[in-house]
């Protein structure tokens, strides 16, 4: 089969990108722009330092093999504002002529170097922000910068995103001698609630979007993580290591079938509504070791409670739930010492502004108003972190968007994102959305990758099984915004511990999926066609 075999050739692309970035020797004046660039106040920023690195060199723990320009400034848009960005500048012989912003993850503080030296191995001059502090902190979740720092709260929002790619872009053409061609950001997770932000608010700042697992109303996923921790912050029995993957064995067994293949996928997971109590202990059931293969009564009432998802007492939605199929990761989300995420510390610290309140005592009617009524900076908590579903001057501008979600990612429930797709649909028509926003869910995988089904297909999902638009999200969006030529699906991969290619899946683009032609092996792309699914 023409993609089961070992995944080395796929690994060693970036590798070969970058040996070809290298081979482009630096012209004369790369080293002397570079030099320049320090000291100077360029785009509202403060460029504090500027080094050519003529051999490459090691940021963090990551090792970057060709040589650059590393650009290091500050943004002060107000007196309790310090953002920090890094700009990466290949030799003008190298530089494919383009701008990339990178994407964050949580509440990160923190500069995003691997995807940074992913950006320089194809050419590109890059930026990334620490989103305006830094803090090592609960893991990229910790948000003691927030307390008493509303300015923070903002720049963290939206503002350091923005302002960055604003003095990044008049960066690149003091060191070139002109501007990019066309701008691009990639991203995942926080990264893509920041680029739905940027195509909303500041339609301008670029012209081709990557987005996963966004979430679009950052308040709404706070409510959602701190509802999904509940059932085990009143009782640790409720969300264990053990019973997730009960839980997961149970809902895929019952349910793999339903999209007439049995591969270990829930492959849409809409079409999955087994109440869990089916996998309840009767009393004996026993493995032949003794343990437990079985939920106790708190457990399955705790999964029920998050497949719910976030309501007020009055039944109102305040966040879709978790589908079937992702409970393998739901333990190191809602479980632990400090479960919930970033919701750990958001309301205390952010919100609430009360070190001492307890997310087990969050009253999701009572506390529930009063953060929404929050002000930060004077204006409302979803003012300043929640986007609207208004790309009315990005569409007009030619802006073009490629969104992509996991169908088993643990930390943000793909329906948050099917629910943001509707809504681009309904305000601007099937027709017109597909001109300029395009959606592909991707079948068993988790948050941003990795997971029991298909990923590789470029960006956060991991390395593409080959170098074209029909295999990576970021040379289709290349394509798209020079081109025009707009992605229809993508062929994704399942690696395995051997990196070893193990199946290959089409990833078409929503609301059609992949079907299986009945013939020839399933295991292949090729046996499959996006089809319009059938009814649920």
């Amino acid at each position: 089969m023409r993609y089961l075999k070992t995944f080395a050739s796929v690994a060693a692309l970036l590798p070969a990108l970058a040996a070809s970035s290298q081979a482009a020797k630096p012209q004369t004046g790369d080293a002397e722009n570079c030099s320049t660039l320090a000291g100077r106040h360029i785009g509202g920023a403060e460029i504090q330092s500027a080094t050519w690195l003529a051999d490459g060199g090691t940021v963090g723990t990551t090792q970057v093999a060709q040589p650059f320009c590393r650009v290091i400034g500050v943004i002060t848009p107000t007196g309790d504002s310090h953002i920090g960005f890094e700009v990466w500048l290949p030799p003008a012989g190298a530089w494919n002529g383009n701008f990339r912003g990178e994407g964050s993850g949580g509440s990160a503080g923190a500069i995003s170097p691997g995807p940074m030296r992913d950006a320089l191995a194809m050419g590109y001059a890059t930026m990334s922000t620490d989103n305006g502090h830094l803090d090592g902190q609960g893991g990229g979740y910790g948000l003691s910068w927030a307390y008493k720092h509303p300015e923070k709260m903002i720049d963290w929002a939206w503002r350091a995103l923005h302002l960055s790619t604003v003095a990044a872009k008049k960066i690149v053409p003091v060191f070139y001698g002109k501007p990019a061609a066309k701008n691009y950001f990639i991203s995942c997770s926080a990264g893509s609630h920041h680029a739905i932000m940027e195509a909303t608010r500041f339609p301008a700042d670029y012209d081709g979007v990557l987005g996963g697992a966004a979430p679009w109303k950052w308040t709404a996923l706070m409510l959602g993580h701190t509802w999904n921790s509940m059932p085990a912050m009143k009782d640790p029995t409720a969300l264990t290591p053990q019973s997730v993957v009960i839980l997961n064995r149970g809902m895929v067994r019952e349910c793999d079938h339903l999209d007439g293949l049995e591969d270990g996928i829930i492959a849409d997971p809409r079409r999955c509504t087994v109440d869990p109590v089916k996998f309840q202990c009767s009393g004996t059931d026993k493995s032949e070791t003794g343990k437990s293969e079985c939920l106790t009564p708190v457990q399955v009432e705790a999964a029920r409670h998050i497949y719910a998802g976030a309501k007020k007492s009055d039944g109102t939605v305040l966040m879709p739930g978790q589908v079937r199929g992702s409970e393998l990761g739901w333990y190191v989300q809602s479980g632990g010492a400090t479960p919930g995420g970033s919701s750990w510390d958001f309301w205390r610290q952010a919100v609430f502004q009360d070190p001492d309140f307890k997310n087990v005592n969050f009253d999701f009617d009572r506390d529930t108003d009063r953060a929404l009524t929050t002000k930060v900076g004077g204006h409302t908590l979803t003012q300043v972190y929640d986007q609207k579903v208004d790309f009315d001057r990005f569409k007009a501008r030619g802006g073009k968007f490629i969104f992509f979600q996991g169908w088993a990612d643990p930390v943000i429930t793909p329906m948050m994102d099917v629910d943001f797709y509707q809504r681009v649909v309904a305000r601007y028509g099937q027709a017109a959305t597909d001109g300029f926003f395009r959606f592909f869910p991707l079948a068993g995988m988790g948050h941003c990758g990795g997971g029991v089904g298909f990923s590789h297909i470029g960006g956060a999902t991991g390395a593409p099984i080959q170098d074209d638009a029909g295999h990576d999200m970021v040379r289709a969006l290349e394509q798209w915004v020079n081109a025009g030529e707009a992605p229809s699906l993508f062929i994704a991969a399942h690696i395995n511990e051997k990196k070893e290619i193990t199946a290959t899946r089409p990833i078409c683009r929503y609301p059609l999926e992949a079907r299986h032609l009945g013939h020839g092996d399933a295991k292949e792309a090729a046996n499959f066609v996006c089809s319009v699914p059938k009814p649920m």
